[in-house]
């Protein structure tokens, strides 16, 4: 008798990577999600939608289009102003929202907001995770909502390095279109970017229908576009892995970010002597690198910015972006279970006397105790943990300093209260 595959196990990526020649070739994987998983999905979806109403924020790439123009940033008000009501279907939504116009939606950093979406997939993708290895600049979701006739920018490539795991959550279909890149550019030679003559190209194209609960996967840098009848929505799951000269910038884009401080001061034409170079010693006062940093080589301040990059990823399921921190200021007690967000990590390194923790993505440090690793370690086996168990692996501490540990830990999504 044949055995049957649990979806998303180990042995169920194994066949997604021999469907996609290692993700390497556009397929669909059927039936992959049943229809009360979907519509939990898209429930989850409906209350970012929510959240970014009462946020009133176009931020994390949210575009919104109807009748295929994208409205402007003054017109947002009229999304803003009609958000999904708790226990609302999407259809309902729509219908008071849209009523019978043409619609599109992109949110990008998906991942971000709801965090039972973000635990499933993450859970999903994990075993998946383990077998190709960490994708070097992380994952990020994007979600797509709409009645559209087909994807608002056109036929198109996303940006290099992005190879994109599609979870088609319904209830509409969709058909994706792809080309041949040499064929398409021969084809439409200068209009080959965001080109809108789509059924002028289709018949040129391979062409991938998918369902609700079906999972589609292109690899990267594939011209592409999708259509559909009738409202559907996804996530799909971006793999970032950029040629290495790009990764090069983006070391240099984050150090900037991490330790450049804005300034508004205007330079003065430098009277030094030609070999004096003191002048741009106030630039470089900006950068306010930390004690271990200050003496480091170039090329070992980036090595030193990449580790932190991926201890980043590993705690965070491989989200390239961390969640929102908690605003509840919830004081923790002794008498509180917590355990691990699942199925997510904390981890940490020792670098001299400091001992550096990632909690979702985010960075912290603490003066370096042995004790402090013995909590993370019993946090990250996985099992409830009553507070004042876990206090006692700090013996000789303070309570409020346990305390204080495990309220960082809560409030960047670390650990849950049972």
């Amino acid at each position: 008798m044949e055995k049957t595959v649990t979806t998303f196990s180990p042995v169920w990526w194994d066949e997604f990577l021999d469907t996609t020649g290692k993700m390497s070739r556009t397929s669909v994987m059927k039936d992959c999600m049943t229809k009360d998983e979907t519509a939990l999905m898209r429930t989850y979806i409906l209350e970012i939608l929510a959240d970014l109403a009462r946020m009133r924020t176009d931020k994390h790439g949210y575009r919104v289009y109807i009748e295929g123009k994208q409205l402007e940033k003054n017109e947002m008000f009229r999304i803003y102003d009609h958000p999904p009501l708790p226990g609302e279907t999407v259809e309902s939504w729509v219908e008071r929202t849209f009523g019978d116009k043409k619609f599109g939606m992109i949110i990008n950093e998906g991942e971000r907001f709801n965090m039972e979406l973000s635990r499933r997939i993450a859970l999903k993708l994990a075993p998946l995770l383990e077998k190709t290895g960490m994708p070097t600049e992380g994952i990020i979701f994007t979600l797509f909502i709409g009645n559209y006739d087909s994807t608002p920018l056109g036929i198109h490539l996303d940006l290099p390095g992005k190879s994109v795991i599609h979870f088609h959550l319904g209830p509409g279909s969709k058909t994706m279109y792809t080309w041949d890149n040499a064929e398409y550019e021969a084809l439409v030679g200068e209009e080959k970017y965001n080109n809108k003559a789509i059924s002028k190209y289709t018949p040129y194209a391979n062409k991938f229908p998918f369902d609700e609960g079906d999972i589609y996967f292109m690899p990267e840098n594939t011209y592409h576009v999708g259509t559909q009848e009738g409202l559907s929505i996804a996530i799909a799951c971006w793999c970032f892995n950029r040629a290495n000269y790009d990764f090069a910038g983006r070391l240099q884009t984050i150090i900037k970010e991490q330790y450049l401080q804005k300034s508004t001061l205007m330079l003065k034409p430098d009277t030094n002597p030609l070999d004096n170079t003191g002048g741009v010693d106030k630039t470089l006062d900006l950068y306010k690198l930390p004690p271990e940093l200050e003496d480091l080589s170039f090329k070992d301040l980036l090595r030193a910015t990449y580790k932190d990059l991926r201890y980043g990823l590993f705690s965070n399921a491989g989200y390239r972006t961390y969640p929102f921190p908690k605003t509840d200021n919830r004081t923790l007690l002794v008498t509180d279970t917590i355990e691990v967000e699942k199925p997510y990590k904390i981890q940490y390194y020792q670098a001299s006397s400091k001992l550096y923790i990632f909690v979702r993505g985010v960075k912290t440090e603490f003066k370096y105790f042995s004790c402090i690793e013995n909590l993370i370690d019993t946090i990250n086996e996985g099992k409830p943990l009553l507070v004042s168990d876990l206090l006692a692996v700090l013996p000789d501490w303070d309570e409020s300093i346990g305390l204080y540990i495990l309220g960082l830990l809560y409030k960047h999504h670390g650990i849950r209260v049972l």
